[in-house]
């Protein structure tokens, strides 16, 4: 098992230089295109969508309210909000809202009754929309635009009779954009994760049916697209397994099986010789790959319901698996005491890992079509969360992050914090367009005080020239609505696309056009307006800079080293709880808190690599998080398999060497939670001829024969994975 455990494939041959540069740059070009051209398909989207509310409403059915709650519905949730996705994705995901949004109007309206109410209700509604991000990307991407429908109503007059204008307002408006969404200059479809699922197993199909000889060029290459296509990175928000929902997990458990499976047979092909040939039971096993990923990929992309007996199946690779696992195994004890690096038990142990992660690739792919009962296979161990309940699974992700500790929680707390304070300052005020002071503190609240300083300089730049040529235009226009029936769509479309374009300056200026253009229709406005947004927008920019000097306002930065701390005690907890098991088999394991750490892990670094900061060099986070993968494979693959370490001498040995890498981790964690001092001793590689001298022989020709090879297999195993650990604990010594 290799410190790049779960990695792509190699790269594959070099490129010349002056061919990469110019190919980068085309590529950038054509990112550039892409951007511009989603840019604008989403003004053009929005302007259409909020323009033909607004007009439907307000001349059409000479309905205000429900004119003004229209057109901020498309506008929340079509410029405000981010959800990802393609038109269709993005489409149903604003039809999903609709329950939810319908209940934040109700809420809010309902709750306008009082000031304390009102910001009561803000701050458990703030909190509670801003949190639920952590189900998945579109729900985080919609939060925001969410925030906005509960924010709209909640302010005086206090008028439960316009209820249904509201909420007729807000379907027309959300009915609208969904179908501008999916008809309009819509996103292109991308392939989906099943599909890019599919292609890693076909890939890793052909890799298997490589017996020997040169390495496979092409192959490697394409398996090495396919797994690169995988990285969470390279897929698109809304196409990743991110919920709870059990299929999802399924999913995510089958890309981790078969990235795996991809690096375990480049490194077998590229590691052997050009002219090497296998032998019989590596190409029996290489066969047995093949087949089962082949009818993987083939129930990935019929993506239909299984019943009993259909769909891919691993019994007959199991079958096979046992008999070389445990005969290499005992192969291998004999040549341990020249192979003291363990070179050749990495090498031998390539093809059985291979066949091991084509079993689970199986096993995720039958559970995420429906078949629970793959937990009743000799390998189900490694599926715990098929017995658990949707509600379960749920409950589980809500909970993970809910923890001082969680940079998602933190954000949820700043956002709510300045959403209240907004709101009790706009009713003590008695300001008269307060929701446009919440409105501030919502889009210019960011995750560090740094970056909120500079979103709120820019803000107040873009508000002050807007309020300028807002000023002007009401001045010289005054009440003909004509007119501004006529300049609205124009300033959408201007306004929508220079934001995005050209940053958050030029984004508050177009938007103060388009409040005053179109507040000018519905009810009497003078100039006096745009000097009303301004006072407005300067009281939200300065609450959201009290919030972002007061709540957290280093961002990830601090949480990112104490989250990676706690991940290094969580992997040290999971090679005690591993052992235990394995040797004794008995013990208990925490499998939530490995997967907790591993997920506040992942969320703060990916916070903290979206801001802008200059901390000087970071250590190798993600291979402390390919380290914590590596701990979960152990955690839920060795305690299952067969056999059982009878020799206490052995026993020991695994303890001892268990418990020294996983003291080597606590000292890193301490490490990372101080930042201070050097993380201790260099990690030093398994005492394999301490491991020698207390492992007995085993006979070839004896009753208890089988009984010891099995013994023997689950011993290298366990070798194998706090091998795996160590090397990860080496590199990242290195590079602290």
């Amino acid at each position: 098992m290799s410190p790049q455990q779960g990695a792509s494939p190699g790269s594959g041959p070099r490129r010349a230089a002056g061919g990469a540069g110019l190919r980068g740059l085309l590529e950038r070009g054509r990112d550039g295109v892409r951007a511009h051209h989603a840019v604008v398909g989403n003004a053009v989207r929005v302007t259409a969508a909020s323009c033909a509310a607004f007009y439907f409403c307000r001349y059409g059915l000479g309905l205000l309210v429900m004119s003004v709650y229209a057109t901020f519905t498309v506008v929340s949730l079509g410029a405000l909000a981010r959800i990802p996705g393609s038109g269709r994705q993005r489409a149903t995901t604003v039809l999903t809202a609709l329950p939810a949004g319908l209940v934040l109007i109700t809420l809010g309206t309902l709750l306008a009754v009082r000031t304390w109410a009102a910001v009561v209700g803000m701050l458990v509604i703030g909190f509670m929309v801003a949190y639920a991000g952590t189900t998945g990307p579109r729900i985080a991407g919609a939060a925001p635009g969410m925030q906005l429908l509960y924010i709209l109503p909640c302010f005086p007059p206090y008028a439960p009779e316009t209820l249904g204008q509201r909420l007729s307002g807000f379907l027309l408006g959300a009915v609208l954009l969904a179908l501008a969404q999916r008809f309009l200059m819509p996103e292109p479809d991308t392939p989906s994760y099943r599909r890019l699922l599919a292609d890693a197993a076909d890939a890793a199909a052909r890799l298997a049916d490589h017996h020997g000889g040169p390495p496979p060029e092409t192959a490697l290459a394409t398996a090495h697209r396919a797994g690169a296509a995988l990285r969470p990175s390279c897929v698109p928000p809304a196409d990743r397994p991110a919920s709870p929902t059990l299929p999802h997990k399924a999913m995510a458990h089958a890309s981790e099986a078969v990235r795996t499976l991809l690096a375990r047979l480049d490194a077998l092909h590229t590691g052997a010789g050009p002219h090497q040939r296998y032998q019989p039971e590596t190409v029996v096993l290489l066969e047995g790959i093949s087949a089962a990923a082949r009818g993987a990929a083939d129930a990935l992309r019929r993506g239909k319901r299984l019943r009993p007996g259909e769909g891919p199946s691993a019994t007959a690779l199991q079958e096979e698996l046992a008999p070389v696992r445990a005969h290499r195994a005992v192969d291998t004890l004999q040549r341990l005491s020249t192979d003291d690096r363990l070179v050749y038990l990495r090498r031998r142990s390539q093809v059985v890992q291979a066949a091991d992660c084509a079993v689970v690739l199986v096993l995720a792919t039958r559970l995420m079509f429906g078949d629970r009962s793959v937990e009743q296979n000799p390998a189900g161990h490694t599926f715990a969360y098929a017995r658990a309940r949707p509600l379960q699974l749920w409950w589980q992700r809500l909970t993970m992050h809910l923890t001082p500790r969680s940079v998602i929680f933190q954000n949820a707390c700043r956002f709510a914090l300045g959403l209240a304070a907004a709101r009790a300052i706009a009713g003590l005020l008695d300001l008269q367009h307060g929701f446009w002071v919440l409105l501030a503190t919502l889009t210019l609240t960011r995750t560090t005080s740094l970056e909120t300083r500079s979103a709120v300089r820019q803000a107040l730049t873009g508000t002050l020239i807007g309020a300028v040529l807002a000023g002007g235009m009401l001045a010289l226009v005054h009440d003909r609505d004509t007119v501004y029936a006529v300049v609205l769509p124009v300033v959408m479309l201007v306004a929508f696309t220079a934001g995005p374009l050209r940053g958050l300056a030029w984004a508050q200026g177009g938007f103060t056009l388009v409040v005053a253009t179109l507040f000018a229709q519905v009810s009497p406005v003078t100039w006096q307006l745009a000097p009303v947004r301004m006072v407005d927008v300067l009281i939200g920019s300065v609450i959201g800079l009290t919030c972002g000097l007061l709540a957290w306002p280093r961002g990830a930065g601090s949480e990112v080293r104490r989250s990676m701390a706690g991940l290094c005690s969580a992997i040290a907890d999971a090679i005690g709880y591993t052992t235990a098991r394995v040797v004794e088999r008995s013990g208990s394991t925490d499998v939530l808190a490995l997967n907790r750490a591993l997920g506040l892990a992942q969320e703060s670094l990916a916070q903290y690599q979206c801001e802008p900061r200059d901390d000087g060099p970071q250590p190798d986070w993600p291979a402390l998080l390919v380290a914590g993968t590596d701990a979960r494979r152990g955690e839920r693959l060795l305690p299952g398999r067969p056999g059982r370490i009878a020799s206490q001498e052995v026993g020991a040995w695994l303890r001892h060497s268990a418990g020294r890498t996983a003291d080597d981790y606590r000292s890193l964690g301490r490490h990372l939670g101080t930042d201070r001092g050097t993380p201790g001793d260099h990690p030093q590689p398994l005492d394999i001829r301490a491991l020698l001298a207390v492992t007995p022989a085993v006979p070839r020709h004896s009753p208890d024969t089988e009984t010891r090879a099995l013994s023997a297999a689950l011993l290298l195993d366990s070798v194998i994975w706090l091998d795996a650990l160590t090397t990860d604990l080496t590199r990242l010594h290195e590079e602290l």
